[in-house]
């Protein structure tokens, strides 16, 4: 799940046709030279040019693919750990005290985006990606050795959340300042398919090593690739230096502004809903298809197969949502997400299980990367960039937090099918209508900004 608040360092970037906020004084030297560059604070600085490319950048790229392919792939692996915790070490605890595991992971990540894109423009990154980086691998190394609720609670949820939320936003920011806007969407797609990516290859390893050699063994496993894709990526990435670090405009008035607009709640709440709904499959597939009789081999490759559809997606979305706006492609991709949610009470087969597992996976992947520019796309000034997609995931934090225990109650309080089956219909109507009721509340911000703007195209 690649989702990220953008910086408003990086949205300082777009600053039209590249112009700088410079007043130019004259002193006692040549005419035309300026002696003293007085800087407007309140107007956002715009670097002279973008690299567009270069051995810097590439390597940064490449440093945030390692990053997002270590931390978020293991996040987005979490239906693997469900699976073997609730046979093996919380064999006692209901599904929903389970998913709150994974909620406050996914709590913690979302409630740190503006916190840590308000350090990232303050020049601290260079700070941030060791901390976080060393953060993430003390959490993985003591989620090995958890047995307890509470042990896998403060490795899972709040030590790797924690880590987690520190580098997520900053890195793409990071690799953004490289790229001019209009070669920046395949790069940041190139680095979210990084999670993607790691979600495709972890849980084939969790779901062989689990089985046979156990929990403990299985997670130092991918502690020790941690470790070296981390130390690698520190190695790579760079911010630029020709940034200059600057204090980040004050948040709240720009916040008390954007809540008097109708837009703004519903773009905000719509993505809360859709998000509310749509971890759900992906915290429940694989259990969802071993309860249902799957082969062995669905069962060990539905992650994978999900995550590989969203990777590939990730990268192909941004095409469209350029040429069309983001909230014009967001609403019919999350109605799609809302549809196969009911669709997945019929992947009880093969076959079926494998459909769901693509089409949901290139769904999510794809709306996951144009949740953030969606809610950018209300901006009418470069300097609402980063706060407003702060505001959208505080939102989104909250949804988060809840939508997986929810369901896990949901799943708890159903009564078993007649032969025996966990009966999921009351967790796929949950979670089916919230991703609807979010679709419906992205359309509602679209027309709001369709109006405003005088074009179908936002």
């Amino acid at each position: 799940m690649s989702v990220s608040p953008v910086s408003t360092h990086i949205a300082a970037d777009d600053v039209e046709k590249g112009g700088n906020d410079v007043e130019d004084v004259k002193g006692d030297g040549e005419a035309g030279v300026p002696e003293v560059a007085k800087v407007d604070e309140e107007k956002p600085l715009a670097p002279p040019s973008f690299p567009d490319g270069g051995r810097r950048a590439y390597m940064t790229t490449l440093g945030g693919v390692l990053v997002l392919f270590c931390t978020f792939g293991t996040s987005n692996t979490y239906a693997s750990f469900q699976d073997e915790w609730q046979r093996n070490q919380l064999k006692d605890y209901t599904p929903s005290s389970i998913a709150w595991i994974g909620s406050a992971h996914l709590f913690i990540l979302f409630i740190m985006g503006l916190p840590s894109g308000r350090l990232f423009d303050a020049g601290y990154f260079r700070y941030q990606l060791p901390i976080g980086s060393l953060l993430w691998c003390l959490g993985i190394f003591m989620l090995s050795l958890s047995t307890e609720y509470y042990q896998l609670f403060l490795s899972f949820s709040v030590c790797l959340g924690m880590a987690l939320g520190l580098v997520f936003s900053p890195t793409l920011s990071c690799v953004a300042s490289y790229f001019s806007p209009k070669k920046r969407t395949a790069f940041m797609g190139s680095v979210a398919a990084g999670a993607a990516l790691g979600a495709v290859v972890f849980p084939i390893i969790t779901n062989h090593v689990f089985p046979r050699r156990g929990f403990p063994f299985g997670i130092r496993i991918l502690a020790y690739i941690h470790v070296a894709l981390l130390l690698l990526a520190n190695i790579l990435m760079r911010p630029r230096n020709d940034i200059p670090p600057r204090k980040p405009p004050p948040a709240l008035p720009l916040i008390s502004s954007f809540l008097k607009q109708p837009a703004t709640w519903c773009a905000c709440l719509g993505c809360a809903f859709v998000m509310l709904g749509m971890f759900i499959p992906i915290f429940y597939v694989q259990v969802f298809v071993q309860d249902h009789g799957a082969s062995p081999t669905v069962v060990t490759y539905a992650l994978p197969i999900l995550n590989a559809a969203a990777c590939l997606s990730r990268v192909s979305i941004g095409v469209a949502a350029d040429k069309f706006g983001n909230l014009t492609v967001a609403v019919p991709v999350t109605t799609l997400i809302g549809g196969m949610i009911f669709a997945m009470l019929g992947a009880t087969s093969t076959g079926g299980a494998v459909a769901f597992c693509v089409v949901f996976g290139a769904a999510s992947g794809a709306w996951v990367t144009i949740m953030a520019p969606s809610l950018i796309s209300l901006s009418a000034s470069v300097r609402e960039f980063g706060v407003r997609a702060g505001l959208g995931f505080q939102f989104v934090a909250l949804a988060s937090l809840i939508g997986s225990p929810v369901a896990g109650a949901i799943l708890g309080a159903t009564p078993r099918t007649s032969s025996g089956e966990a009966n999921y219909l009351g967790v796929c109507v949950f979670g089916g209508c919230a991703t609807l009721v979010g679709a419906g509340l992205l359309a509602v911000a679209r027309g709001c900004q369709v109006r405003a703007k005088g074009t179908q195209w936002v």
